[in-house]
């Protein structure tokens, strides 16, 4: 087991020398606090300067975060205005759409009256209504990998269309 000694230098049978160079001479004792405190100052400086650049940065999102509350609010009211002028509307519309009130101002204002018999026109209506889909429109709601094919069928509509 190797032994250690604070007054011999590791590995060697000499003794430590206990001078110091900046303990005996105050000019240069002087130097070495001012460097230490230059140290200090710029460490202090430097997490100062950390602290409020990370301070300014939360001030900001919070800046940021009521500024988007108050747009949020700011829709919220309009939203809130809108719907109560649509149901508004839709009481007025309702009270208005008496057939009563509409048939004395079509005959009153507008001059209409009620067709004759022989004014009837009798429309057969299919008890099943159906749209149906033209091929071109399910033709080009396809995606098609292959570009070449994909340019043909553009070609093709292209030229049914001035045919």
């Amino acid at each position: 087991m190797i032994k250690t000694d604070k007054n011999y230098i590791q590995g060697t049978a000499a003794r430590k020398l206990e001078y110091d160079v900046y303990e005996e001479n105050k000019v240069l004792s002087e130097k070495k606090k001012q460097r230490v405190n230059n140290k200090v100052k710029v460490k202090v400086v430097f997490a100062l300067l950390v602290i409020f650049s990370l301070s300014g940065l939360v001030m900001y999102r919070y800046a940021l975060i009521t500024d988007l509350n108050y747009k949020i609010s700011k829709k919220m009211n309009e939203y809130t205005e809108i719907k109560n002028d649509n149901t508004r509307l839709t009481v007025k519309l309702e009270s208005e759409l008496d057939l009563q009130k509409v048939r004395q101002i079509a005959e009153e204002n507008l001059g209409m009256q009620k067709p004759d018999k022989y004014q009837y026109t009798y429309v057969k209506v299919p008890k099943s209504d159906f749209t149906t889909a033209s091929n071109e429109i399910n033709d080009e709601e396809k995606t098609d990998e292959n570009i070449f094919y994909s340019l043909l069928s553009k070609v093709d509509k292209l030229t049914r269309f001035f045919y």
